[in-house]
């Protein structure tokens, strides 16, 4: 493999206190072409029934990544790391944004996106 493996961290947290995370509540914009190939999210307690969808200019790309258990990250795992997911191309430019669905009042999550630089096919 001689692409080069990047880490994207986006850390969610609620900007008024007593508030809840939501849909489209981060945002990023992708510099270059890349490849997600690993995704991990984990918020700083439990909380039953949170998940982390990762939107494409508004699409989602990746749903659902459970998030609910502090002590278990959840992990969304391409072929390329031995999980069974398709790697998901994301084009220079592109806005990526997260959903933080159910999420508790006052909960941070944390998402650790990894990427190869480039368009890789699965």
């Amino acid at each position: 493999m001689n692409e080069r493996l990047i880490i994207l961290p986006v850390k969610a947290v609620n900007p008024v206190e007593g508030a809840g995370l939501a849909a489209l509540d981060q945002y990023t914009t992708v510099p270059c072409n890349l490849t997600i190939v690993y995704v991990c999210a984990s918020a700083d307690t439990d909380d039953t029934g949170l998940t982390v969808d990762i939107n494409d200019d508004g699409t989602g790309v990746i749903t659902a990544i459970d998030a609910a258990d502090k002590e278990a990250p959840g992990t969304w795992t391409s072929t390329h790391f031995g999980g069974a997911e398709t790697p998901v191309n994301v084009a220079a430019g592109s806005v990526l944004s997260f959903d933080f669905n159910n999420a508790a009042v006052e909960t941070t999550v944390e998402v650790h996106i990894w990427c190869l630089l480039g368009e890789v096919n699965a």
